[in-house]
């Protein structure tokens, strides 16, 4: 065919010749020539593998579609029937072929290889794959000659060009101007428009503010890893936004909205990505999705740096290049599918100074513009772009940009979108990421939260004279004084105090136990995690999003929308309550658990309260928490402000009772995080206290413990240090997972919530010194007829260290004399931890003993205290006696005071709302037990007081 081509040209232009000069003949068949632009010539690849399309292309592909968006040069082997051949002059061939057996093609050695039932050549593929009837299979029949002599659109490029040129050359002759040069080259005929036919965007350090295009919103989504992510860019005085804020600014003329699920916690209030510290392509592709569907129209990728680290922990797919640009692929079209309109930039990442990273970095990045190229000769809007020139001198680690090289990067990035062909650039489909527009109700987030008032310490100096005249003005031992209203003489100070804090430092320990519960099979997104009957054991809860009835209203009806609904213990009675918040001014209205009840509707007692909180500025549905701060068993009113900040409402009703009063504390936590979505209270170390933690993007968590201070609502947060110091995380988003106590041990365990509502568990055996100097400090009789002693125990062995109490004297510190016992060395080696030790007249001598009481059981084992001994190192004599009481309940609500005046201390134990049990102290050295007997007619109905916050103490003697 090529030969008959080159015979009719000349045909042709032997007539032109012929008619005159009045005729040209345009013949571009010598262009085509030049750029290989025809069929079955020498050395022309005419596979159809996409790896082979050739760009010079200039006729329709055999058995192709028709070409289109940026690559008219594409080709494609999808479906045989409707692309050069449609078979229909096959059918008629077949059928002459079946009744006149001496019938053959005139073209018979282009047929000797094709069967009539499949054809398999290098540019089709077996019947079997194209599951169509065999009557209707093409073969090498030439009808589709007509149509690859017909133009594409290159050509007609190069004939529109060449017609052009012959005119102004023709005009030019006639006017005595000189020839203009016939350039054949293909810069003098470009195939495509500016910018569709480059492979590679290079860094042109364009000005910022450039109007990438007027009109066009840009809807970037920046995807990656840590880079992306902005890791360390809040160090060092960096504003936390990596290069996001620093490419706004760049585009400061456009309408710019960043899409993506994840944040960090920089400074800009729309920093939205997709991208993961730490993690691979393969990572990125498995968790893009959600953020993809916020259809973008520029997605900014820079990924394949943790594929190329030599750690295997990190590079989880492995750090071959070839593979992770073959992951990177697939990422792409992962992006192309959900985001056909979006522009696609793919990064040849960054260099590294490392040289265990360097030379596959190397490779990977000069594996990525072939990568694009695929995707662009399939008429993907995808290019690759050059960060190779990013100098390595703008990395801090050799990994991640300094503060100076984030906003370079942005430059990049900036660079990079204003060279983007304008005609790529669409609108963004839908409407702008829908972000929680729950924290604009209500003032708004809180951007004035004040720093904490930790308070000032109540022991103060003052000058020993005034020691000495408070001394003197207070009762001594054996004074007696009639029913009075005390009257406190302050001292100041009377002694520095020995011992220290623990470390406050959490020890995780994760016991994975394996599934608890299969779920409801409902929407997952309405599982929680509380303790409903008060046995200490969190239950299941499951809040119909309509009606926010509990468990499908198994024991609620509900009483409002499940966003409006929290639930918490209100009243300090263990069994958590049902709440409804306002979302336009954070009132509460309340129904009270009373748990499981027959008689009542559902079978649970649930009780309407009223409002309980009439709500304050910036409390909304995004902000307000239910933490118990100060440790009381009563959720306390919080909501969070800027940065993570913390403004609290402590809840001072009482234990059991509905007279909730909430007191403002003021703000309580500067804040570690400006995603809130990311801050969860939970309890870690089982003080009672909810700690501050934050979520990272797999589950982990890191984040402070909650320290008493001297204001009981105002505590001080412990760091915990670095990122999963609290948790390392199970590579899940935090949206699925719980924190609640299920094994009843006081500290909140760790539950992941599947698609159907399952529950599987990690137990929280974590530990932690959370000691207070003041937990191991006592007071307690050491002489008959004497003062208190100062006793500090040894925290872990509850050995006893005592300083006598010898009242003022000049000369000393603050005016007053503690004599050291044992030469400061302890009197006993201890018996228990100090938590368990406490102090108390057993056998009335006017001595106090040493107890000790069982944790859990409240069981009394004492120690009676002889006083100084030569018998053993510690010159000290406490008398083993055994066990002399079986207890009531936990050690730590068990107190012993004198009741009754027989000068021997009884055995106390207080209920939850401070009501007591007691039993006489009967113990005589000469008689057997039983040691106590229960005295009713003392036993206080409590005063709706939490155990801890109870005391006996002798006032007015």
């Amino acid at each position: 065919m090529n030969a008959l081509v080159d015979a009719m040209n000349s045909k042709l232009a032997a007539a032109v010749q012929r008619a005159g000069p009045m005729v040209s003949f345009v013949n571009y068949d010598q262009y085509v020539g030049t750029w290989g632009g025809r069929f079955c010539e020498d050395g022309v690849d005419e596979s159809t593998s996409e790896s082979n399309t050739r760009p010079g292309l200039m006729f329709y592909e055999l058995n192709s579609w028709d070409p289109f968006g940026s690559t008219p040069w594409k080709r494609s082997n999808d479906d045989p029937l409707k692309g050069t051949f449609n078979g229909e002059q096959q059918v008629f061939a077949q059928i002459t072929l079946l009744l006149d057996p001496n019938v053959t093609f005139s073209q018979q050695e282009a047929n000797n290889a094709a069967p009539k039932l499949a054809i398999q050549s290098n540019r089709t593929r077996p019947v079997q794959d194209l599951e169509i009837p065999a009557v209707q299979v093409p073969s090498l029949l030439p009808d589709g000659y007509g149509r690859v002599f017909h133009p594409q659109i290159l050509l007609h490029h190069i004939i529109a060009n060449f017609v052009i040129y012959r005119m102004v050359e023709r005009n030019d002759l006639a006017h005595g101007d000189p020839d203009i040069p016939e350039l054949r080259t293909i810069d003098a005929c470009p195939i495509s428009s500016p910018g569709e036919g480059v492979d590679i965007l290079h860094y042109g350090n364009s000005a910022p503010g450039v109007r990438v295009k007027p009109g066009t919103e840009l809807r970037i989504l920046c995807v990656g890893d840590s880079i992306t992510v902005g890791f360390l860019s809040d160090k060092n005085g960096g504003d936390g936004n990596g290069y996001r804020l620093e490419l706004r600014n760049d585009l400061s003329r456009d309408k710019v909205d960043f899409a993506g699920t994840e944040t960090s916690d920089g400074s800009m209030s729309d920093g939205y990505f997709a991208a993961w510290s730490g993690r691979t392509i393969k990572y990125i592709a498995d968790h893009v999705g959600p953020s993809l569907e916020q259809r973008p129209n520029i997605i900014l990728l820079h990924a394949g740096t943790n594929d190329m680290n030599p750690n295997s922990a990190i590079s989880t797919e492995g750090n071959d290049p070839q593979g992770a640009a073959n992951r990177l692929g697939d990422l792409v079209d992962q992006m192309a599918a959900h985001c056909p309109d979006a522009i696609i930039l793919v990064a040849m990442i960054v260099n590294t100074c490392d040289p265990n990273q360097s030379q596959r970095t190397k490779e990977y990045q000069a594996l990525v513009p072939g990568v694009v190229r695929q995707r662009r000769d399939l008429g993907l809007h995808v290019i690759a772009i050059d960060f190779t020139s990013f100098p390595t001198s703008l990395l801090q680690d050799c990994i991640h940009p300094t503060n100076d090289g984030y906003k370079k990067f942005g430059d990049y990035w900036y660079d990079f979108i204003t060279q983007i062909p304008k005609d790529w650039i669409k609108d963004p489909v839908g409407n702008d990421p829908a972000r929680d527009e729950r924290a604009s109700a209500n003032g708004g987030i809180d951007t004035n939260i004040p720093l904490p008032n930790w308070g000032t310490s109540p022991v103060q100096s003052t000058s020993p004279a005034d020691v000495k005249q408070a001394f003197d003005l207070a009762p001594k031992h054996n004074d007696t004084q009639c029913n009075a209203t005390p009257i406190f003489h302050a001292t100041g100070q009377i002694a520095l105090g020995v011992g220290h804090n623990g470390d406050w430092k959490f020890h995780k320990n994760w016991t994975a136990a394996g599934k608890l519960a299969d779920g409801l099979g409902l929407d997952p997104r309405y599982v929680s995690l509380h303790d409903m009957k008060g046995d200490g054991k969190a239950d299941y809860i499951w809040l119909n999003p309509q009606t926010a009835g509990t468990n499908n209203s198994i024991i609620g009806a509900g009483a409002g929308s499940a966003d409006t609904v929290y639930i918490a213990d209100m009243n300090g009675d263990g069994m958590e309550d049902y709440l409804v918040v306002d979302p336009n001014n954070g009132a509460v209205k309340i129904w009270w658990n009373y748990g499981p009840d027959a008689s009542w509707f559902n079978g649970w007692k649930f009780v309407e309260g009223g409002q309980i909180a009439t709500g304050v500025p910036h409390a909304n549905l995004a902000t307000l928490r239910f933490p118990d701060i100060n440790g009381d068993g009563r959720a306390d009113y919080v909501y969070i402000g800027e940065g993570g900040s913390l403004r609290h409402f402590m809840n001072t009703g009482t234990v059991g009772g509905q007279d909730v009063l909430f007191l403002e504390q003021g703000g309580i936590a500067s804040g570690a995080t400006s995603n809130i979505t990311k801050l969860v209270f939970a309890d870690m170390d089982g003080d009672g206290r909810d700690d501050y933690l934050i979520w990272d993007d797999d589950g982990g968590l890191t984040g402070f413990l909650n320290q008493p201070t001297q204001k009981e609502g105002v505590p001080l947060y412990i760091n915990q240090g670095a990122a999963k110091s609290i948790a390392d995380g199970i590579s899940q988003d935090p949206t699925s997972i719980r924190l609640a106590d299920m094994d009843g041990d006081g500290k909140d365990d760790y539950i992941q919530r599947d698609s159907k509502g399952g529950l599987t568990v990690w137990y929280n055996h974590g530990s932690g010194d959370t000691r207070m100097l003041t937990d191991s400090i006592h007071f307690a009789r050491f002489f008959n007829n004497g003062p208190e002693n100062f006793i500090w125990l040894d925290p872990d062995t509850g050995a006893p260290y005592v300083y006598n109490n010898s009242g003022p004297a000049a000369g000393y510190p603050f005016g007053y004399l503690w004599s050291v016992l044992n030469n400061g060395n302890p009197l006993a080696s201890g018996a228990a931890p100090a938590s368990n030790v406490q102090f108390g007249d057993i056998d009335g001598d006017g001595i106090d003993d040493y107890l000790v009481t069982d944790p859990k059981t409240g069981e009394l084992t004492a120690y009676l205290n002889e006083g100084a001994s030569t018998v053993n190192q510690y010159n000290w004599l406490f008398k083993p006696i055994g066990s002399i009481a079986s207890g009531l309940g936990p050690g730590a609500n068990v107190r012993f005071a004198d009741i009754d005046g027989d000068g021997r201390d009884d055995y106390i134990y207080l209920h939850p709302n401070g009501g007591t049990t007691i039993y006489r102290n009967m113990y005589s050295r000469d008689k057997p037990g039983p040691y106590y007997l229960a005295l009713p007619e003392a036993d206080a109905s409590g005063i709706h007081q939490r155990p801890e916050e109870i005391s006996f103490l002798d006032i007015n003697q």
